[in-house]
């Protein structure tokens, strides 16, 4: 009885916490997606990336492995960005960094819909959700999908001013499906 303790206690499965550590976005993406966002006239579509360096904290006792994943962020069910996390080891009880790669592309009606959502606050709530396929090398390789669901809250002004400031907030819910 002792070991079935032990062992539920260890093999628990535990949330991950995150914090964006990095935000690398060119002077031109900055310029770019203010311009789309905020010109009165604008009439194209524009796509433009960045790249977020995002701090996992591992909780568990288990060691992972995590293929490509993909997520989407949304506002009020229009995709703002489709984003790719490159795969990654995971050491039990360990802090790791993510590389997350991001699209957006910004049309009239987005640009619109966002101008208008983020007056007169600066502030806009994203949903982002995914899955991500994950190996648990811990535990003879089993496969599991991990399925992610946060609301982000971001500081748009923070775009122009520090991007490693724009997550101001996150609430998730996290769920494993075998």
């Amino acid at each position: 009885f002792g070991l079935l303790v032990v062992l539920l206690v260890l093999l628990w499965p535990r949330y991950p916490t995150w914090a964006v550590k990095e935000m690398i976005i060119s002077p031109e993406t900055v310029d770019g997606l203010i311009s789309s966002m905020t010109n009165p006239n604008f009439n194209s579509s524009k796509t433009f990336t960045m790249d977020t360096h995002v701090q996992i904290k591992n909780s568990n006792y288990v060691s992972a492995f995590m293929s490509e994943a993909h997520f989407t962020a949304e506002y009020d069910s229009h995709v703002v960005a489709e984003v790719t996390v490159e795969p990654m080891s995971v050491p039990g009880r360990s802090d790791v960094i993510a590389v997350a790669h991001a699209r957006t592309t910004i049309t009239p009606e987005l640009s619109k819909i966002l101008f208008a959502a983020v007056i007169p606050s600066f502030h806009l709530r994203v949903k982002v959700t995914g899955m991500a396929p994950v190996k648990v090398t811990s535990l003879l390789g089993l496969k599991v999908q991990a399925k992610l669901n946060c609301w982000v809250d971001v500081d748009v002004l923070a775009l122009a001013q520090n991007p490693n400031e724009m997550v101001v907030g996150h609430e998730c819910t996290y769920a494993i499906g075998i």
